[in-house]
């Protein structure tokens, strides 16, 4: 079977909401895709706050939520089936990267929510999760994940770069491929955003804004994250342990505190994506409507590639839904050129009703 068409779930670490799309991948000496639908499921009030917690609760009850969201990830996707006007026998496979918790792959140790038994029962149809905590096993980061699709999906392109909750980026170095995370994007901007009122930042007008806070910066510059070479990863406990903390003590306005968090987030872009004038990057995920980030960008001389919208807002559940139709093949789907494994694995639990 070289045809695919898949549901892929995505939640990441902003908490903007729970990404479902419709795909086509098919094989054909080499991947294609096609995004033939999605939606965004914005998470509640209520729900946000749970998920933001849910590091802080006690062990019945991280197992509890764990059941609570698979469940909820099988209505939405039932919810989106029904809406689309899909029939559940178009639907060869789910593939969902859960909601990560808790990501300290020092101490060799991920988890993700989301139970993937708990979506293949509520909606009857195979499922493949959990992908990272094999990796980690394997001594890996467990993250970042979507390098494999970058690199079979957007060859064409010398980097790919999300600009997430947390930004990632992967590229090709002598013939092999190497990523990890650089920054946080969306997680602070929001952050800041949310302290005077706003949701988030709508197209980097609040940054705009601002000015350098020179200070700031170089305590930003001065973090060991910073120095790391890859693979590296980030997750809320760095946000929450040595990130965050930052712009707690500053002092400057809000303004001038999104200016330099997106300064530093771009600055740390381009001393990862030193390549030719000619080089493109491909710039997907939510920051990539972010105008004064992408601005910035473009100022320090890397030729962008925004693409649309369905693409910019898809991408992530996308790569997912392949990383589920790798693993149904039993072929490899996560990289240890990417992640610092001992080994390429095939990673992911497939659940059939």
């Amino acid at each position: 079977m070289n045809k695919y068409y898949v549901v892929g779930i995505m939640s990441g670490t902003s908490l903007d909401g729970l990404d479902v799309v419709w795909s086509k991948l098919s094989f054909n000496k080499a991947w294609f895709y096609e995004i033939i639908d999605g939606k965004t499921y914005e998470y509640s009030p209520r729900w946000k706050n749970e998920l933001k917690n849910a590091y802080k609760i006690k062990a019945r009850d991280l197992v509890f939520l764990d059941k609570k969201l698979g469940n909820y990830i099988g209505e939405k996707i039932n919810d989106f089936l029904k809406e689309k006007k899909i029939q559940k026998s178009q639907i060869d496979l789910i593939s969902s990267h859960g909601h990560t918790l808790f990501h300290e792959p020092e101490n060799n140790l991920t988890k993700q929510i989301g139970n993937g038994a708990y979506i293949c029962s509520k909606t009857k149809i195979k499922t493949v999760s959990d992908f990272r905590t094999i990796d980690v096993a394997f001594g890996g980061q467990g993250a970042p994940l979507v390098p494999i699709g970058d690199q079979l999906l957007f060859g064409s392109c010398k980097g790919c770069l999300n600009l997430g909750g947390i930004a990632n980026i992967s590229y090709n170095l002598k013939e092999k491929r190497v990523a990890g995370d650089i920054n946080f994007a969306n997680m602070i901007s929001n952050y800041l955003s949310n302290k005077i009122g706003h949701s988030f930042d709508k197209d980097g007008e609040l940054a705009k804004q601002g000015k350098i806070d020179e200070n700031l910066i170089l305590k930003l510059e001065e973090l060991d994250f910073f120095k790391k070479e890859f693979p590296k990863s980030l997750g809320v406990e760095d946000f929450n342990h040595w990130y965050k903390p930052l712009f707690e003590e500053c002092k400057s306005s809000i303004n001038d505190q999104l200016y330099t968090s997106g300064t530093h987030l771009c600055r740390t872009i381009k001393n990862i994506f030193n390549f030719d004038s000619d080089d493109r990057l491909l710039i997907t995920g939510g920051g990539a409507y972010n105008k004064f980030w992408i601005n910035k960008i473009k100022e320090l001389k890397i030729k962008t590639v925004i693409p649309e919208t369905k693409l910019i807002d898809f991408k992530e559940a996308l790569i997912f839904s392949l990383l589920g139709v790798l693993k149904l093949r039993s072929e490899i789907n996560i990289l240890a050129s990417v992640t610092g494994s001992s080994k390429d694995l095939s990673a992911g639990v497939i659940h059939k009703p």
